[in-house]
C-alpha cells in the first residue's frame, strides 16, 4: 500500500475504454472502477469509444467518441478504422494538450473493438503516466490470446517474430491474421515500442510469461486480480440441486459445444445463459439443453440458485475466469478447463475440478461423477463459499490496489 502523500499527487484519472456500458467482463470492471474512484473523491474523465447512450453518471467528465464496434461497420470501415481511427487520436490529443497535469493518470482498459491503435498515438506524450490493463493479450499478441485457434493450442511464439508472421493462428483467416499483425505493428509504432507505458496490470500472475514473451519487462508487470461479487448472497445448497450451468458467450472459443456434448454424454441436464453465434449448433448437439438467453445479474443469481455444477470449458487459457469464481463464491462447484490460469488453484483448494474439457470422454466423466456425489458437491459448495476470496479481490480492495499502482507510477514520473 502506498501512503496518503503519494495518493494526494493524483489530480485526475483518465479512464479509456471501447464501451461506455457493461457489456462484458472488462467493460463491467470499468464501471466498477469509475464508481470506486469517485468514492475516493478522485476526479475522473471517461473516454468511451461508443456513443455513450447508456452512461448516466453526472459526477464524471464523460467524453463519448461516437464510434461503432468493428463488427457493426462495413468491411471497409472495419478494415480501415480498426487500424487507425483518426478521430480518436485527434480528440484525445486535443484534451491532453488542454488539460494534462503532472498528476494525471491515464488508464487504458480496452482499445481493440473501437478505439484502435490510434489511441496510442495520442497517449505517447504521457506514456510515463500510462497504465494498461491486461483484460486480454492485445497489448502484446496480434490475436489477443496467445492461442493458435487453428490448432487449438497455446502459442509460445514471440509476437511479430518471423515464426509468428508465418503462423496462421487466427480464428477467421490468414488475411485476418495479417491485418491483426498490422494493427499490433501500428500500436508499437505509435507508442514507441512493444512495452511502452508505466505499468501493465495483470488480472492473474500467470499472464506474466506471455507478456514477457511479447517484450514487457517484469518490473512493469503488476498482478491485480479482478474483483468478484458473487451473484448469490447466501450459499447455494448445490447438493440439493440438479443440472449443469454454462454462463457466457455461446461460442466455440468459450467451449459451449464441449459443454453441450459432455452433458449429453453424461445424461445430465444443462442450461445455457448467454447469447452467441453458435446457438443453433449447440441445439443440434444437445436438443435437450435449456437456453435462458442473456440475463441480468438477478437472472444469473436465479440460475445459479438451481444449479448443481457450473462449467467453464474455454478452449483458450482464460486469464481469470470471472464466471467460475462468481459460481464458486455463490456456493456452486465448478468444472473448468485445465488450461485456465485459475484452474490449478481451484482444484488444489477443493472448490471444483480442473480437467481436459477438450477431451469429451474425460469431461463427460467428470460431470457424471461429480453430479452423482452429494457429499463431494456439498463439501465443494461450503469450501467455495468460504474461500473464494483467496483467489480474487473485493471491489474495494481491487480499487485500492489499482490506486496504489497509480501512486507508484506518479512517484516514478515525478520523483520528490
Amino acid at each position: 500500500m502506498i501512503g496518503p502523500a503519494a495518493r494526494s499527487r493524483i489530480d485526475r484519472v483518465v479512464v479509456l475504454h471501447d464501451y461506455s456500458q457493461a457489456l462484458g467482463g472488462a467493460s463491467y470492471l470499468v464501471q466498477v472502477l469509475i464508481a470506486e474512484l469517485r468514492e475516493r473523491d478522485l476526479a475522473v474523465t471517461f473516454f468511451a469509444g461508443d456513443d455513450g447512450g447508456q452512461f448516466h453518471r453526472q459526477d464524471v467528465e464523460f467524453i463519448a467518441l461516437g464510434g461503432k464496434a468493428l463488427l457493426d461497420r462495413s468491411p471497409f470501415g472495419a478494415l480501415t478504422l480498426g487500424l487507425h481511427n483518426p478521430s480518436v487520436r485527434r480528440r484525445l490529443a486535443r484534451w491532453i494538450a488542454r488539460n494534462d497535469t503532472p498528476g494525471t493518470i491515464y488508464h487504458l482498459h480496452g482499445w481493440s473493438k473501437i478505439l484502435s491503435p490510434a489511441v496510442f498515438a495520442a497517449l505517447h506524450a504521457v506514456a510515463d503516466r500510462l497504465v494498461l490493463h491486461g483484460h486480454d493479450y492485445f497489448n502484446g499478441c496480434p490475436n489477443g490470446a496467445f492461442f493458435d485457434y487453428r490448432r487449438e493450442q497455446d502459442c509460445t511464439l514471440r509476437p511479430l517474430s518471423r515464426a509468428c508472421l508465418g503462423c496462421s493462428c487466427d480464428k477467421t483467416s490468414g488475411a485476418q491474421k495479417l491485418w491483426r499483425v498490422g494493427r499490433e505493428g501500428l500500436r508499437r509504432h505509435w507508442i514507441g515500442g512493444a512495452a511502452q507505458g508505466a505499468r501493465l496490470l495483470l488480472i492473474h500472475p500467470g499472464q506474466a510469461p506471455q507478456f514477457e514473451q511479447a517484450g514487457w519487462p517484469r518490473e512493469k508487470l503488476v498482478a491485480v486480480r479482478n474483483p468478484v461479487s458473487p451473484p448469490c448472497a447466501e450459499r447455494v445448497a448445490a447438493q440439493d440441486n440438479r443440472g449443469v450451468l454454462f454462463i457466457g458467450r455461446i461460442s466455440r472459443e468459450k467451449g459451449a459445444d464441449l459443454a453441450a456434448r459432455a452433458a449429453a454424454e453424461a445424461g445430465v441436464p444443462i442450461t445455457f445463459v448467454g447469447e452467441g453465434a453458435e446457438l443453433e449448433a449447440i441445439r443440434a448437439i444437445n436438443p435437450d439443453a435449456r437456453f435462458a438467453g442473456r440475463l441480468d445479474r438477478a437472472g444469473v443469481a436465479r440460475e445459479l440458485a438451481r444449479a448443481r455444477i457450473a462449467v467453464m470449458p474455454s478452449r483458450w487459457s482464460e486469464p481469470f475466469g470471472l464466471v467460475a469464481l462468481e459460481a464458486i463464491g455463490s456456493g456452486v462447484p465448478v468444472i473448468v478447463s485445465q488450461r485456465a490460469l485459475v484452474a490449478r488453484e481451484i482444484a488444489e483448494k477443493g472448490l471444483g475440478l480442473a480437467v481436459d474439457t477438450a477431451d469429451p470422454v474425460a469431461f463427460a466423466e467428470a460431470i457424471r461423477a461429480l453430479h452423482a456425489d452429494d457429499e463431494r458437491v456439498r463439501a465443494m459448495s461450503l469450501a467455495g463459499f468460504e474461500a473464494y476470496r483467496t483467489l480474487c479481490h473485493s471491489p474495494g480492495s481491487w480499487s485500492d490496489a489499482v490506486v496504489d499502482a497509480y501512486g507508484v507510477v506518479l512517484q516514478e514520473a515525478m520523483p520528490a
